[in-house]
């Protein structure tokens, strides 16, 4: 009997110290950003020549990829810099329909060049110039800057102040202190640069098109989550 008082003691007394011991905690999310000019930028641009034989549809994309090719060496990008390894060829059916049939009406060759642009002032050169030697496909350049890491740095040390001013502006309403961090959490992932607009110079109408080119600033985000102790 009397082992038994002193086992239900025992836990009476592990209960009060876990109770003062347990931790009051507040979770908050921060999130920050920082903006960069960039300096580089990816040109993805396609061939489609469609003809009646294979051979000239090969003959067709090789002399605009050449001519492409003679365009970057003007500019002095190197060759290193630019890929032109994407090709293919598929044959070009219309469907006949008295006869409810395919017919083979030519061939289709395509060839893809990717261009790294560090000059950001020879894009439009890049872009018009490519257009006007034959390339019918160009996607949006992609751009990105060599900052890029110092600038998500910055969006995160962003993130960090805006999660603490938000913790101690809780903790102020409820009567307590903030206390010391316990657990950081990034909520990003491999930070994206997100385009911002930016005001482009004015051109005059006599200006060359390869001029209007405006790379906009980029935004890098960031998020975080904040674990703080709370006093008394």
């Amino acid at each position: 009997m009397l082992r038994l008082i002193w086992v239900v003691l025992l836990l009476g007394m592990g209960a009060c110290v876990m109770a003062e011991d347990e931790m009051r905690t507040v979770t908050v999310s921060g999130v920050g950003a920082a903006s960069v000019e960039p300096d580089r930028a990816t040109v993805h641009m396609s061939i489609v020549a469609r003809e009646k034989t294979l051979d000239a549809a090969q003959r067709r994309s090789a002399d605009v990829s050449a001519a492409v090719l003679s365009l970057l060496d003007d500019l002095d990008i190197e060759r290193e810099r630019v890929d032109t390894t994407g090709a293919s060829i598929s044959p070009d059916y219309r469907w006949d329909r008295e006869r409810e049939e395919q017919v083979l009406r030519g061939y289709i060759a395509q060839r893809q060049l990717i261009v790294d642009v560090r000059d950001l002032e020879q894009l439009g050169a890049v872009v018009e110039g490519a257009v006007k030697a034959g390339v019918n496909q160009v996607t949006p350049p992609q751009l990105d800057s060599g900052e890029r890491r110092e600038a998500y740095r910055e969006a995160l040390e962003m993130a960090a102040k805006d999660a603490k001013a938000n913790a101690e502006r809780l903790a102020e309403s409820l009567g307590a202190r903030l206390g010391d961090v316990i657990q950081i959490s990034d909520g990003s992932y491999t930070p994206a640069p997100v385009p911002q607009p930016r005001m482009a110079k004015a051109m005059s109408m006599e200006a060359d098109a390869g001029q209007t080119y405006n790379a906009a600033d980029l935004s890098f985000n960031a998020s975080i989550t904040v674990v703080f102790s709370l006093k008394d």
